[in-house]
């Protein structure tokens, strides 16, 4: 019997990766998440989120906080992560979001905290990453699950995913090479039950994409 792992979502901005990964009701139904934080100021993204998650879904309203709260914008949200984490039983975080975690949630969750950022790393770290890959003139573009630790964009690296840079027309392009990505982990770390040809199929749709299996996690 299997007895997959309870996992927080935690997304910023206008969670492309996050809906469009749920819109799919097979998704839905097979890899719901406990949990599922949001920071972003959009409210057609809020909306649609609270359809697909309904009370699973925790909304962090920066203009509710005071001037000290702003101030310390990434510790606050750490701190609410950390306690929506707690309060939901989740075990595991998977991050899409774009504020930096801090010291105690990284501690208490150490080996547990998984984000996906968009690019090769070590390469391009931080934010705007797939611009600051293009200015740079790279061959490749990707995307990196690593797990999280105190300096940005640093952890032990997952898995990646790439595609050549002259096949770019837009970031959607990039982003959704993570979906392949995502389910690997879903089906290797979280322990839900993911067929190969579940896996494949995600990378067959993206014919622009191929994966990078570390020897963490193989296909």
């Amino acid at each position: 019997m299997i007895n997959p792992k309870k996992f927080a979502i935690y997304c910023s901005g206008n969670a492309s990766r996050v809906i469009r990964f749920y819109t799919d009701t097979y998704n839905l139904e097979t890899f719901f998440p406990n949990v599922v934080i949001y920071d972003g100021d959009s409210k057609d993204t809020l909306s649609t989120l609270l359809k697909i998650f309904q009370e699973r879904l925790k909304y962090i309203n920066f203009d509710l906080l005071n001037d000290e709260e702003k101030r310390k914008i990434n510790t606050y949200t750490s701190q609410f992560i950390f306690r929506t984490m707690q309060d939901s039983n989740s075990e595991y975080l998977i991050c899409f979001g774009r504020r930096i975690l801090k010291k105690d949630i990284i501690n208490a969750y150490s080996g547990r905290l998984i984000n996906f950022h968009p690019s090769l790393l070590p390469a391009f770290k931080g934010l705007q990453a797939i611009d600051q890959a293009l200015a740079a003139n790279a061959s490749i573009l990707g995307n990196t699950a690593h797990y999280i630790d105190e300096k940005i964009d640093n952890g032990r690296i997952i898995i990646q995913s790439a595609m050549k840079c002259e096949d770019f027309v837009d970031y959607e392009d990039v982003l959704e090479l993570q979906f392949p990505m995502l389910k690997i982990i879903l089906r290797d770390i979280l322990g839900f039950e993911v067929s190969q040809e579940s896996i494949f199929a995600e990378i067959k749709d993206r014919k622009k994409g191929y994966l990078l299996p570390t020897n963490v996690l193989k296909i």
